[in-house]
């Protein structure tokens, strides 16, 4: 365990360096045609990959810097639209269920017997106080290895920094600024670029074939931060069920918008 720890304290502070502003290497022919291959070998990561059901058990510490907390979750779907959350704190006490299906977002908060929805594109897991800036369909396509989904098929500009590291300037959202190493994985993000502002993201990949996100190290500039780290992965045999990737609200539990929320 201690050698993890110090493994996982040396790649953070590899890519913490990543991420800071960096010189980048002159732009030749060469080193052009050398970016476009590495985005090449990120953007056909996870295209020909099975959509098949999977089920994560996941361990999350967030909060900010010496006020953090810590939940369980399990996380699972058919790699559909459909997708579930239930979150834990302490032995089975279960605090949050999340059903997320497209646009359609619903929690249930066993402990408040309420139930909140939200509908639109936006990032629901901020607004539950679980700082993590992605909604859990691109969060699915991140933790499974579909990067493109996630973060777009196209850049407006790339250089490469020391480390044999690429940095592409992204379209579109979620826009900002991603790394990739010489394999083409997507090891940081930076969500505003150079400005120091926004969410930043270092991810480290587990040793599978290919390679799967194992750790997501999370933090922004208002001091916020979180870890999620993927314990277990599961392949079950067969897909869920309707019954399965439902969240089921029990009878007289008032629906408010998501708004009206408060962490515990």
């Amino acid at each position: 365990m201690k050698k993890f720890l110090a493994l996982c304290c040396l790649c953070s502070l590899a890519l913490l360096t990543a991420c800071a502003k960096q010189p980048s290497l002159e732009m030749t022919p060469e080193n052009q045609a050398r970016l476009e291959e590495r985005w090449q070998k990120f953007a056909v990561r996870g295209q020909d990959m099975a959509l098949t059901p999977y089920r994560l058990q996941m361990s999350l510490r967030f909060g900010t810097e010496g006020d953090t907390r810590r939940v369980t979750a399990l996380f699972w779907g058919n790699s559909q639209r459909k997708l579930r959350l239930d979150v834990m704190a302490g032995v089975g006490a279960t605090v949050a269920k999340i059903l997320e299906d497209g646009q359609h977002f619903l929690v249930y908060s066993p402990t408040d017997n309420k139930a909140y929805f939200y509908q639109g594109a936006s990032k629901p897991l901020l607004q539950v106080g679980v700082p993590i800036p992605f909604n859990l369909g691109h969060l699915a396509d991140l933790l499974n290895g579909r990067y493109s989904q996630v973060f777009g098929k196209s850049f407006t500009s790339g250089a490469f920094i020391p480390g044999d590291l690429a940095q592409y300037t992204l379209e579109g959202n979620p826009g900002g600024v991603l790394t990739l190493d010489a394999a083409g994985l997507p090891v940081a993000w930076s969500e505003k670029g150079d400005s120091g502002k926004g969410w930043k993201m270092e991810v480290v990949f587990d040793e599978s074939q290919p390679p799967l996100p194992q750790r997501l190290n999370l933090t922004h500039s208002n001091g916020k931060r979180a870890i999620v780290l993927v314990k277990e992965r599961e392949k079950p045999a067969t897909a869920f069920t309707e019954e399965q990737m439902t969240l089921s609200i029990p009878e007289g539990v008032p629906l408010l918008p998501l708004a009206k929320y408060q962490q515990r």
